[in-house]
């Protein structure tokens, strides 16, 4: 009896579990009915304008962008009349609101104030080309005489009445390269879509998906200028001549700057190299005056990269022997404190600087005579930052102070000094017009 209560008990259960279950796949089965027959709305993938165009209609960049007039280089952004060629039949149909929100934030559109920017990106508005000043440069860093500025800078970038910001260069400012013949790309109102392509991506702009030389650019290289710091090119043209102020005097890592991820604006610790150091700076203008510069107040203490008078934290003492890999870095900020180094996007150029005028300190009182040679002998690339050829013949061409008196020296005196290193003997002499007078070669 107990035996056939268990079993029953059991039996019960199992049933119990197995009505369960089963309702339970019937619920999941009639959401996913109801779910079937009242579809919920998915999220559509991003709609990339220039990568379909492109890519899936195929269409040429002068499709769309047309010029403002007949002969101009200036490219005016797609309208009605472009967009209506394909789509005429979709402004008339239900996918009219679809088709104008690529270009409009409101519906119906209220006219050109309602344009959305391009790229759109939350909080982002990267440049829509690339560029090289590498490339564009004058190797020769000429000056313009009617500005007192270099030319190269000037072509491009002109001032506006009050002389705040620079403009950018445009594509009017571009064609005067550009439009000759044979130049790539070729700019003009004929110019095909691989010319394009020679400065813009647009594909890779309005995706921010994609590799991140445009989409990550800083909110100061669209602006040209800093968040919270005011700033004035015309206050500064002022005393341009008294502090021989060039555009590359605070700008001089844009020289080397191969595209526009890599470009850079002066530093806070490039400032203090006039505005700390100069003893004709006037004291409202000097770094301890914060309003100068900052729109906010700053609190607390005045930050140790702001005077040139504090060490950096860096510079410890092992730091004399350790510094070359840090000072060699482009745009090291070396000059800010060291008066003899000069800014410049080429590291090495400021080691040259400093070691052309400071005696590095492993030139000792015995350095000329019995030390130098051992380590020209490992590496003469370091004496190259200081000596020339011609440094080391005024010494060598002359009778060393060792081979006194001479004919002692040569009777036998030589002898000692050969074994010990024979290779000095050979930077004046060979075996053939020296040693070869009392010594003979043994081959066997």
């Amino acid at each position: 009896m107990n035996l056939r209560r268990s079993f029953s008990a059991v039996l019960c259960l199992a049933t119990l579990c197995l009505c369960a279950t089963l309702k339970a796949d019937g619920q999941q089965a009639g959401s996913g009915a109801a779910a079937s027959s009242n579809p919920q709305k998915q999220a559509q993938p991003p709609f990339y304008l220039h990568e379909y165009h492109t890519k899936q209609v195929g269409l040429d960049c002068d499709a769309c962008h047309v010029p403002e007039k007949q002969g101009s280089v200036v490219y005016q952004r797609p309208g009605h009349d472009q967009c209506t060629t394909c789509h005429d039949d979709d402004f008339n149909k239900e996918i009219k609101q679809q088709v104008c929100s690529q270009c409009h934030s409101t519906f119906p559109p209220t006219g050109s104030d309602d344009l959305l920017p391009f790229p759109r990106y939350k909080n982002v508005r990267p440049i829509v080309f690339d560029f090289s000043h590498a490339k564009h440069v004058d190797p020769h860093s000429r000056v313009d005489t009617r500005t007192g500025f270099r030319a190269d800078c000037t072509f491009c970038h002109r001032f506006p009445a009050d002389g705040a910001y620079a403009s950018f260069g445009d594509h009017v400012v571009c064609a005067a390269c550009h439009s000759k013949a044979g130049m790539k790309p070729l700019l003009s109102d004929k110019s095909t879509t691989a010319d394009c392509l020679g400065c813009h991506q647009p594909e890779a702009i309005e995706n921010p998906s994609a590799p991140p030389v445009h989409t990550q650019l800083a909110s100061f290289i669209v602006s040209g200028k800093y968040d919270q710091i005011r700033f004035s090119h015309a206050e500064h043209f002022k005393t341009r001549d008294a502090y021989r102020l060039d555009c590359t005097t605070c700008h001089y890592g844009v020289a080397a700057s191969t595209n526009l991820a890599s470009l850079t604006l002066p530093k806070m610790v490039d400032c203090v190299n006039c505005h700390d150091v100069s003893k004709t700076i006037a004291s409202y203008y000097r770094m301890s005056n914060c309003q100068v510069c900052h729109v906010d107040t700053p609190l607390g203490p005045l930050p140790g990269f702001h005077s040139a008078i504090v060490k950096p934290a860096s510079h410890t003492e092992g730091f004399r022997l350790r510094h070359a890999q840090e000072a060699s870095q482009p745009g090291a900020p070396c000059f800010v404190c060291h008066t003899s180094v000069q800014p410049t996007a080429v590291g090495q150029q400021q080691c040259a600087d400093c070691h052309q005028v400071m005696m590095p300190v492993n030139h000792t009182a015995r350095w000329k005579d019995d030390v130098h040679g051992k380590y020209a002998a490992l590496d003469r690339t370091t004496c190259e930052v200081c000596h020339i050829t011609d440094f080391c013949t005024r010494c060598h061409n002359q009778t060393p102070r060792s081979h006194f008196p001479l004919a002692q020296f040569e009777a036998g005196g030589h002898a000692q000094l050969a074994m010990v290193e024979e290779r000095s003997c050979f930077t004046c002499h060979t075996f053939a017009d020296t040693c070869s007078q009392c010594h003979s070669l043994n081959l066997k």
